[in-house]
C-alpha cells in the first residue's frame, strides 16, 4: 500500500492520485509528516472516501461533526466535505488507510441512469457530510470487514480484481444510499452555502498568509461582517480565523526550516510573522521548542539568525 503525499491546493482541495486514470479508484495511506504536529489540515476533495483506522486513535472532524475513531473503526466522507484529522497519540503509532473513488467508478459515466439515480442523491445530500463506522457495532463491523476485503482485492494481481472491487463497492453503496435517504429531506436547511463561504475564506488565507491580514480583510472576501466570519470559523472549524491563519503560517515556517537554509528573520518575514522575535515566541508556544531547535532536531544543521 503506497504512502502518498497530501496534495492540497490554495482552496484546500486535495488532489487524489489514481494509479490508472481509467480506473478512478485509489488506495493509500496519507503521509502526515509534512503537516503540523502530524495533523492532516482542513481539506476536501471531489471523490468519495472510505477511511479505515488500522492502528492507533484519531480525532476526525468535519465542519459540523467530530468523531473519535479507534483501531478497527472507519468513516465515510462525502464528496466536497471539509475535514481534518488529528492523531490522539504519537503519529508513528497511527496508521490510517483511505480508499477514494469517483462517482464514475460505480456509475460508469456522468449523467447516465446509475449516476442520476444512485450517485447524485448521495453527492447532493450535504447534510450527510460523514458517517462514522464503529467496530463495536455489529452492522458497522460487517461493513468495515468488507472495506478491508476491498483493500486486499485492490492490492492483488488476481484475475477480475477490478471487477470484484467495483462489485463490492456497489453492494456497499446500498448502505451509503440509505444513510443519505435517512439523513434529511430535500426541504431540510442545507449548510452547503456556508461550506462554500468557508472554502473561499480558506483560499484567501492560503494565498495571502505572508502578508499582514486582518479579520476584516478575510471577511471581506465573501463579503460578511467580522462577527459572522468569527461565527462561521468557530462553527465549521472550531477555531477563530486568527488561529487558522497562525496554523497556516506555522505549517509553512516548519517546511522552510527543514527544506531551506533561510535564516530565522527571512522565514519570519516570508510567513507573515513580521519579526524573528514574534515568530520565535509563537513557534515555541505552539510547537514546544524554538525554531533553531526544531531545525537541528529535524536536519542536524544550524540556522543563522540573520
Amino acid at each position: 500500500m503506497p504512502v502518498m503525499p497530501i496534495l492540497i491546493d490554495s482552496r484546500q482541495k486535495e488532489r487524489i492520485l489514481f494509479r490508472n486514470e481509467m480506473l478512478p479508484y485509489s488506495l493509500y495511506t496519507p503521509n502526515p509528516h509534512g503537516c503540523l504536529l502530524g495533523d492532516i489540515p482542513w481539506h476536501w476533495h471531489d471523490e468519495f472516501e472510505f477511511g479505515s483506522l488500522l492502528r492507533g486513535s484519531i480525532l476526525y472532524k468535519t465542519s459540523r461533526h467530530e468523531y473519535i475513531l479507534r483501531e478497527g473503526d472507519g468513516i465515510f466522507i462525502n464528496s466536497g466535505t471539509l475535514h481534518y484529522l488529528h492523531p490522539l497519540e504519537p503519529r508513528e503509532n497511527v496508521l490510517f488507510q483511505s480508499q477514494f473513488f469517483s462517482g464514475e467508478f460505480l456509475a460508469g459515466a456522468r449523467g447516465n441512469l446509475f449516476d442520476l439515480k444512485y450517485i447524485a442523491p448521495v453527492q447532493g445530500q450535504k447534510l450527510l457530510d460523514a458517517r462514522p463506522l464503529y467496530r463495536e457495532n455489529s452492522r458497522d463491523a460487517s461493513f468495515l470487514d468488507k472495506l478491508l476485503d476491498a483493500s486486499r482485492i485492490a492490492q492483488s494481481d488476481e484475475a477480475f480484481s477490478q471487477l470484484r472491487l467495483r462489485s463490492l463497492f456497489s453492494a456497499l453503496w446500498e448502505d451509503v444510499y440509505r444513510w443519505a435517504a435517512e439523513t434529511g429531506s430535500e426541504n431540510a436547511p442545507s449548510p452547503y452555502s456556508e461550506d462554500e463561504r468557508i472554502k473561499d475564506m480558506l483560499s484567501f488565507i492560503q494565498q495571502n498568509f505572508s502578508h499582514r491580514l486582518t479579520v476584516r480583510q478575510i471577511a471581506g472576501v465573501i463579503p460578511i461582517s467580522e462577527r459572522e466570519c468569527y461565527r462561521l470559523f468557530k462553527k465549521h472549524l472550531g477555531i477563530s480565523p486568527v488561529e487558522y491563519l497562525t496554523d497556516i503560517r506555522l505549517q509553512k515556517a516548519r517546511e522552510l526550516l527543514i527544506e531551506s537554509d533561510k535564516c530565522i528573520l527571512d522565514i519570519a518575514l516570508e510567513t507573515g510573522f513580521g519579526s524573528s522575535s514574534y515568530f520565535g515566541k509563537i513557534f515555541k508556544h505552539q510547537i514546544g521548542i524554538t525554531p533553531k531547535a526544531y531545525r537541528q532536531n529535524n536536519t542536524g544543521g544550524e540556522i543563522p539568525l540573520l
